[in-house]
């Protein structure tokens, strides 16, 4: 027995350790066993994720240097990674092909390329602009032009990641309260991948944008005081809410920013401040076109003329120096070569009309020849031949909506005074274009206008076909009109005003602002928001010289009264014009015009009557408040509500649907 007891001991206890293998001590071991394997596979997981990290990181690395040296970023000074003498040579392709473009500015375009070259010798961080720079020059002389061919030359060999240049036109915020839609169109040029931006028109600019496009020219960034979120692609302004990957600030690092100003750099000091203009890393101008220059932008423009009219229209044409001597004289300083190439579209127009009128069809020889007035075409082809001269200045559409604008004036009944004046300015405005093309002095001439009258005279007719007028022969580029009163333009407390007024004025931007009863803005010094108003519309009138016309409209004796509000108000509107009461003969004139456009027809019996009833109305009534054409309408109404009465009395076969009878006017035998 004691043996037995002696060997299951000694089972149990072998080589020092308890042996017993019960259920729970064999659960145990399988445990301790499980987890000695998952320690050793997790070894192996974490060595293979630090591995693929570590792979990762530096395959990131690796794709931001190559971005960074695409973009035109040199890296601690070096010159992108690449041969210097490529480089060079790259840029020297650039500068050379630019010049091919931007004719008789090489200085400029030489100062230009150093501008784009400068990065890539000197270095520049990552989040700061490659340049910051001010073009100078007159309107035409290339300075675009050759921004855009120096990037896309740069973009196609390689240098720049991108070959494009975007252009953000600072008029587009000229009202008050653009801050925030200036930050999203900002957001989206940046996020272009464009490697030039170019910022025009700076003097139209609103006073509360201006800092924000200093800020970015200055140090690259423009902070932003709302909370900002990309949604979308957009940058939208989330207020107070919480949103993810919130933007504090636009960055322009790695961006070329041109500024683009006239001749005179004291302008751009007295808008942006002399210490942003010493920040500049260049301010560039271009000089004066030489004739040898402008002769030789003609020729360009009479070869390319050339090969459009060979390929679209099958004219063969020929030209030769003397035609583009004559070209070259279309060039003023106010539109710059861009006038040489308007008249060379032009010439292409007469070619393509020339072509379409009498259906000619190729092969024709077309010879270009210059006279005394400028250029003409001579044509000849099998079976025709011909002489053309180019179209006036101006679409055919816009030709064609001149006539319809003067036959609409010539349809209005009466206002002979106002209708010379009206069509005095196209004279008016054609010569200052022809004095600008011949190198004369030429004014900008106000337009702005009063017109002044009793209720129903037809202002508000002659002011909409004046938009239309202006817009046909080149005044303005949009035409249209915006109608406002007082309520539109003067707020309800502090601080509404100015915003109101300049959104009618954004409005009404490239036609006509037509405000009816313009004397109700004005009543009388206590009156501030009246006078916000005012000073805010004579504010929007100078800056906007050449973009928009203000008509102001109401009684003679109370628009005096309105000239007094502002010091500067009588000087910019020239021109008052009296619109008188009708005439009684005019009324029945216009009753007939109104009759007729309602589909209806008149009686002759009601003429005698409604001469009577318009010479007593005209005689005792007041125009101020029903007279003129507002009356003449009001009557033709009432008739035809009287007419329907009569024929839903009537019998089938009495009924005319059509005519208005005396009766229907309320005219008794005695004619009242």
């Amino acid at each position: 027995m004691k043996n037995d007891i002696d060997s299951i001991l000694n089972s149990m206890f072998r080589d020092g350790r308890l042996n017993v293998k019960s259920p729970a001590a064999k659960e145990a071991e399988k445990a301790l066993d499980s987890v000695q394997q998952a320690q050793q596979g997790l070894s192996a997981s974490l060595q293979e994720s630090i591995e693929r990290m570590t792979r990762e990181a530096q395959a990131d690395m690796e794709d931001l240097q190559r971005q960074l040296k695409s973009d035109g970023v040199p890296m601690d000074g070096a010159n992108n990674g690449g041969n210097a003498q490529d480089i060079d040579t790259a840029f020297e392709v650039a500068r050379q092909e630019t010049l091919a473009q931007v004719i008789g500015q090489e200085e400029f375009v030489n100062g230009l390329a150093l501008a784009f070259k400068r990065p890539f010798v000197a270095g520049c961080a990552p989040d700061t602009p490659l340049c910051r720079a001010a073009l100078l020059g007159g309107h035409g002389t290339g300075r675009r032009s050759a921004v855009k061919a120096l990037a896309a030359s740069l973009g196609r060999q390689g240098v720049l990641k991108s070959p494009k240049t975007l252009e953000l036109d600072l008029a587009a915020y000229s009202a008050a309260g653009s801050e925030k839609l200036f930050v999203q169109d900002l957001y989206a040029a940046l996020k272009s991948g464009a490697s030039a931006l170019v910022f025009v028109h700076y003097q139209a600019c609103h006073p509360s944008v201006l800092p924000m496009a200093a800020a970015l020219f200055s140090s690259g960034t423009v902070p932003l005081s709302g909370r900002y979120a990309e949604q979308k692609g957009l940058l939208v302004d989330v207020g107070t809410a919480l949103a993810p990957g919130a933007v504090s600030r636009l960055s322009a690092g790695g961006k070329y920013l041109f500024l683009l100003g006239d001749q005179e750099l004291s302008r751009l000091t007295g808008a942006f401040g002399g210490v942003f203009v010493s920040g500049l890393d260049d301010v560039l101008a271009t000089g004066p076109f030489t004739q040898e220059s402008l002769e030789h932008i003609a020729q360009l423009q009479l070869k390319d003329l050339a090969d459009r009219a060979g390929k679209q229209l099958g004219f063969s044409l020929t030209f030769g120096q003397e035609e583009a001597r004559a070209l070259a004289k279309a060039f003023h300083p106010e539109a710059g070569a861009a006038a040489i190439v308007e008249k060379s579209q032009r010439l292409y127009r007469a070619m393509s009309e020339e072509k379409l009128r009498k259906g000619l069809r190729p092969p024709l020889t077309a010879q270009l020849k210059a006279e005394d007035k400028g250029l003409a075409i001579a044509y000849q082809g099998e079976n025709v031949s011909g002489r053309l001269a180019p179209p006036p200045a101006g679409s055919l559409a816009s030709q064609a909506e001149l006539e319809a604008v003067k036959a609409e004036l010539n349809r209005i009944v009466g206002l002979g005074n106002v209708k010379d004046y009206i069509l005095s300015l196209e004279d008016a405005f054609h010569m200052q274009q022809l004095r600008r093309q011949r190198g004369l002095k030429a004014e900008q001439l106000s337009m702005h206008m009063i017109f002044t009258g009793n209720p129903g005279t037809g202002k508000t007719t002659v002011a909409r076909a004046v938009a239309r007028y202006l817009k046909a022969m080149g005044a303005l580029s949009g035409g249209q009109l915006v109608e406002a009163t007082r309520a539109d333009l003067v707020g309800q407390y502090v601080g509404h005003t100015a915003p109101l007024t300049q959104k009618a004025i954004q409005a009404a931007m490239g036609g006509v602002l037509f405000i009816d009863e313009a004397y109700s803005l004005y009543r009388g010094r206590d009156d501030s928001f009246g006078l916000e108003a005012i000073d805010a519309l004579v504010k929007g009138m100078e800056d906007h010289r050449d973009k928009l016309v203000v008509i102001l409209a109401g009684y003679s004796q109370e628009m005096e009264e309105f000239l007094s509000a502002n010091s500067g108000l009588r000087s910019r509107f020239p021109n008052m014009i009296e619109f008188p009461d009708y005439s009684a003969e005019e009324l029945l004139a216009i009753t007939k015009s109104i009759v007729a456009s309602m589909g209806y027809r008149l009686d002759p019996a009601c003429d005698v009557p409604l001469l009577l009833f318009y010479r007593e109305a005209q005689l005792n009534g007041d125009p101020r408040v029903n007279g003129n054409g507002r009356m003449a309408r009001n009557k033709v109404e009432a008739a035809v509500i009287a007419s329907a009465r009569r024929n839903m009395k009537a019998d089938e076969a009495s009924r005319d649907l059509e005519l208005l009878l005396p009766e229907d006017f309320n005219f008794g035998p005695s004619g009242k």
